[in-house]
């Protein structure tokens, strides 16, 4: 009401005023808007003025605002949101890879060997074969061999990063390279996958084993790293993300605090403060068990906040992941006494997420296992107690297996659940991996949004780029129908009754997001006032069905008032 009311307001204001060029706008859009906003949800027009939001609502009252320098920008079957925000991504190490081998959505064994040949035939001089994105069920049980790679190459150390980012397939020069072998014990959180006779070292590492590897890498350089940044920018841009929190921008973890490195948030905190970048950054740094104490006092005087960016986020892995075999669970894998890899000793966790939120950060936490999720939910309760309620709006992503008894739990103790909703429907990975290790009951529980939501918990929404897709219109359709993007209703859903409205992960990629970096009064809904971040669809999300969202194409990326991607 109040908007709608200083919107009558500014409209006599430029009637008596007679519309002076300060008060004209540089873009008006006229096109169904959808707002966020509980008391105007819809609105025809949406009018630009330097980097902000000058008026919201009628499309005759917006017109008004048109000079000769005003672009115009009609489109009745399309849709204005505010920009999208990714809560979970790691968008420069994505910039990185989309440089290296990329093995992303290939199918079969057969592509991938033909991709990693390819690229060793293209880059003749790379002394590192490095590259990205197999997925763990093209091989039998998620564990390709280092023979394999071997035949393709023998003479050059060979490290391939998982689709998930939680495996290493190496070929035996890297391992021997690193000095693994049948003797190497698996380091404190890790495992080093083993020929069953042999013993011997296969080829896979997971968790911290990949770092006996990733260690000897050589660092990227400066030129590297902002080159990759700058690439990953233009592909947020083409998806309409105009915010994001990078979960972890470390590229090297065991180089993370060496004086002369330059690293990832260097990189951020170059590009932000120079203002050569198109959305707003919210950074993290990375906390590891044995060592959290002094990656707190380093992590402290790295803090920074500008306009654009800030890094006021500590993170950290509670767990692993399901399909590997290392997510941490309260009872054991199916068939087995194995348990999964919890990572932090749980009286650690609490005593460290206490020193992190006392001394004034936000946590964010990867966690997939029921026991990794409750034994952070116990962390974060403790912290409650140790320092009273505070506004740190803690996270915990991916949120996978979810006892019902913690679901409550997130609404009470204000924990924000950063979900990565295209994993929420039986692809490979769930059918294969999870399900089959989980069993008849404990399957039920995986990704259980529209729980944690009506229990009065708060979503966001995010990809966990290059995991995942960037597009969030994907993750957004498959939230609403826990099927395969295009599949038709009659197509497998896992828990339909998990499913949301399209209303409610549209606020979780917008107004929740942004409440989820502290930044609900600047933007993630279109209102006077609030800053210029919009995006334009081709199409309006709630007149197309449902397994065809994900077919929306951005026509338009404004970020801070200026258009930063159109589609031709």
């Amino acid at each position: 009401m109040i908007n709608r009311i200083l919107s009558f307001l500014l409209f006599f204001v430029m009637i008596f005023i007679g519309c002076e060029t300060k008060e004209s706008a540089d873009i008006i859009l006229i096109i169904p808007s959808y707002t966020m906003t509980a008391d105007q949800p819809w609105a025809e027009a949406v009018v630009i003025k330097n980097n902000k939001i000058l008026f919201v609502g009628d499309k005759k009252e917006a017109l008004l605002f048109k000079n000769s320098l005003t672009r115009l920008i009609n489109n009745p079957n399309g849709m204005v949101l505010p920009g999208f925000i990714d809560s979970h991504v790691h968008l420069l190490w994505g910039g990185i890879e989309m440089s290296e081998c990329q093995l992303n959505d290939l199918e079969t064994e057969e592509q991938i060997f033909q991709a990693i040949q390819d690229y060793i035939d293209l880059y003749p001089d790379n002394k590192w074969i490095r590259g990205s994105g197999w997925a763990l069920p093209i091989f039998p049980n998620g564990n390709p061999r280092k023979e394999w790679l071997d035949k393709i190459s023998t003479n050059k150390p060979v490290y391939l990063l998982s689709a998930d980012g939680h495996s290493a397939w190496v070929n035996s020069k890297a391992l021997a390279l690193a000095g693994i072998n049948a003797k190497t014990n698996d380091p404190p959180n890790g495992i080093i996958e083993r020929d069953p006779q042999t013993k011997e070292p296969s080829g896979v590492l997971r968790e911290d084993a990949m770092e006996l590897v990733y260690s000897l890498f050589p660092s990227y350089t400066q030129d590297e790293l902002d080159n990759g940044l700058q690439v990953a920018i233009k592909e947020a841009s083409r998806f309409g993300i105009t915010s994001i929190l990078d979960a972890g921008t470390e590229i090297y973890p065991s180089k993370r605090y060496v004086s002369d490195t330059y690293d990832g948030l260097d990189s951020y905190r170059k590009a932000t403060s120079e203002k050569n970048i198109s959305l707003r950054v919210a950074a993290s740094l990375y906390a590891h068990p044995n060592s959290w104490r002094e990656d707190l006092a380093q992590i402290k005087k790295r803090k920074f906040e500008n306009e654009f960016g800030m890094m006021n986020t500590v993170k950290i892995f509670t767990d692993g992941v399901i399909e590997g075999g290392t997510a941490a669970l309260i009872e054991p894998y199916l068939g087995t006494k194995y348990y999964g890899i919890l990572n932090w000793n749980a009286d650690t966790l609490n005593n460290a997420v206490a020193e992190f939120e006392k001394a004034g950060f936000q946590v964010h936490v990867h966690a997939t296992g029921d026991r990794g999720i409750q034994k952070t939910l116990d962390a974060f309760e403790y912290a409650q107690t140790q320092n009273g309620l505070s506004d740190s709006r803690h996270m915990i992503t991916h949120v996978q297996l979810v006892h019902p008894d913690d679901i409550a739990r997130f609404g009470k103790l204000n924990v924000i659940a950063s979900f990565q909703a295209l994993w929420a429907y039986p692809d490979q990975y769930i059918k294969e991996l999870t399900l089959p290790v989980l069993g008849v009951i404990r399957s039920n529980w995986n990704y259980p949004i529209n729980s944690i939501v009506s229990s009065g918990g708060r979503i966001a929404g995010g990809s966990d780029w290059t995991v995942s897709s960037l597009n969030p219109l994907y993750a957004i359709e498959v939230a609403i129908t826990r099927r395969e993007p295009g599949s038709s209703k009659y197509g497998d859903a896992l828990i339909p009754e998990e499913a949301v409205d399209l209303e409610t992960i549209l606020h979780a990629y917008t107004l929740e997001g942004a409440y989820s970096i502290f930044k609900e009064n600047e933007i993630g809904s279109l209102e006077t006032g609030k800053l210029a971040d919009i995006v334009i669809l081709d199409r309006n999300l709630f007149q197309i069905p449902k397994n065809e969202i994900h077919k929306a194409l951005v026509d338009l990326t404004i970020f801070d008032g200026k258009i930063v991607y159109e589609r031709e």
